[in-house]
């Protein structure tokens, strides 16, 4: 049985012995009220029945007509009080001694009433004779044994009032103390057996909690019964069954990590013997490219130098052919010169340190904008700089950057009636994007991804010139940063640059 239910039990016992009290408190005060009224009723009678005796005397011996009148007025007053009594007033064992008592009494009147008769007949002042004296002598004798006996009888009433009285007290007593030894031992019977139910539910847990604490996940706590702690045991071997799952797992987890650990440290290890062979290959190149533009710059400028001598020197003695290859010369040195800056450039975005500098780009773009517009100052171009433009990063590379955006799309836009160039930001999800927007040539998004390509262009040379490393750098230095770039365009409609730079935001 659930503790549950004998507390419900011992509630439901509870109430049941207090209305049991409360009907035996009912029943004690009805049956002593009972036993009060027959007491004081037989008490009257006792009174009356004196009373009614002293007037007599007071009549026959002074021969008081008021006595008599009382007499009977008090002989009325009687028969009227036990008419009117309620009948529950006396127990059925008394019933008999009152209506001996009513029949006395009527007998005490008719003997009254002969004695009054008597007299009336001799008259009054007439001296009674010897005969008459003893008839009333008898009578009178006769109603004092009426009396002695109604007197006897009222003292039997009275007694079993008071014996009403006590029996009532003593059962009241005695059933008081039952219910209340009754209920005390219930009631340490079911506390005995909840207090043992509770401590062994609770030296089980115990057992259980001590067993677990120990290492023993596989402990169970044995099930007793369908009570709350059975139920609580139940759930506690379920816990160490999933603990004992989870501790299994947890091992192999364990072993399982050990082995990745072994096999990471071997990757790191590898990792760091080709983190060190790139930074040797790095440095390779940037000798390399660093040797290779110096040392290609001297035979540049030199056949760049002497074709341009030889145009000015023997230009008008040479065919126009001959002409024409020197020109082709020229370009052909000029562009290879542009060709070693980009890739000069291109390698510096890579290395050195990063910086945390906080930069205006709207300031920055402002710049770069004069100096755009004072390189071909014949050229009408609608700008937009949104203010209060701000970002963190390193403030040589960020202007890397907005000088290869600008420098492209002032350079896209040539030809374009009412040229626009835009710079401003935008929130992409959580991301802050940076954005370069023009209405220039545009591009094919089929072929958007060579735009971050080395050296690969979109547009011919004699459309728009350019060696096709600005957008490729731009990247880098994004990358460098940790952010992204991507760009959207629509051939002849303009194209967008964004790109994002998290390095340093707060």
């Amino acid at each position: 049985m659930k503790i549950r239910t004998r507390l419900h039990i011992v509630t439901a016992a509870s109430a049941a012995m207090v209305v049991i009290m409360a009907l035996l408190v009912y029943w004690s005060q009805h049956r002593l009220a009972i036993a009060n009224k027959a007491k004081n009723l037989a008490d009257e009678i006792v009174s009356s029945v004196f009373e009614r005796n002293t007037l007599r005397n007071d009549y026959l011996n002074n021969d008081n007509q008021r006595a008599k009148d009382q007499w009977f007025l008090k002989q009325n007053q009687l028969r009227d009080l036990l008419k009117s009594a309620p009948a529950n007033l006396v127990s059925m064992s008394d019933r008999e001694i009152f209506t001996d008592i009513q029949k006395k009494m009527e007998g005490s009147s008719a003997i009254f009433q002969q004695i009054l008769t008597n007299r009336e007949t001799i008259g009054i002042g007439v001296p009674r004779t010897s005969a008459a004296i003893e008839i009333e002598n008898r009578l009178v004798a006769q109603l004092l044994l009426k009396f002695l006996d109604t007197i006897a009888d009222a003292r039997k009433l009275q007694v079993s009032g008071n014996e009403l009285i006590t029996s009532t007290q003593k059962t009241a007593v005695r059933v008081s103390l039952a219910i209340i030894v009754s209920v005390a031992l219930f009631m340490t019977v079911i506390a005995w057996s909840i207090s043992r139910i509770i401590s062994k539910g609770i030296k089980n847990l115990q057992n259980g909690a001590a067993a677990i604490g120990a290492g023993n996940l596989h402990y169970t706590i044995p099930l007793t019964g369908d009570d709350e702690f059975a139920s609580v045991a139940a759930a506690f071997n379920t816990m160490s069954g999933k603990m004992a799952e989870s501790h299994s797992a947890l091992e192999q987890d364990l072993v399982a990590r050990k082995s990745s650990a072994k096999e990471i440290e071997g990757l790191n290890q590898e990792l760091n013997h080709t983190v060190a062979q790139l930074q040797g290959a790095n440095q390779e190149l940037e000798a390399f490219a660093y040797s290779v533009s110096h040392d290609l710059r001297a035979p540049l400028r030199a056949m760049g130098g002497f074709s341009e001598a030889l145009m000015e020197d023997f230009g008008d003695k040479l065919e126009a052919e001959a002409r024409d290859y020197l020109d082709e010369i020229v370009i052909g040195s000029r562009h290879m010169g542009q060709l070693i800056d980009g890739l000069l450039t291109l390698s510096r975005s890579t290395r050195g340190e990063l910086r945390h500098d906080r930069v205006d780009l709207s300031a920055m773009a402002d710049c770069i904008r004069g100096e755009l517009e004072k390189s071909e100052p014949q050229r009408l171009m609608e700008w937009y700089v949104e203010p209060g433009l701000s970002i963190v990063g390193d403030a040589r590379m960020i202007e890397v950057i907005m000088r290869n955006l600008l420098g492209n799309s002032w350079k896209y836009s040539t030809g374009t009636a009412e040229p626009k160039i835009r710079v401003y930001a935008e929130m992409e999800g959580s991301e802050r994007f940076y954005c370069v927007a023009d209405n220039g040539a545009g591009f094919d998004m089929a072929h958007a991804e060579k735009l971050f390509q080395p050296f690969q262009r979109l547009h011919r040379q004699d459309e728009f010139p350019g060696i096709g490393i600005g957008l490729a750098t731009a990247q880098r230095i994004v990358h460098r940063h940790g952010g992204t770039i991507h760009a959207t365009g629509t051939p002849h409609k303009g194209a967008l640059f964004s790109f994002s730079l998290p390095y340093g935001e707060e």
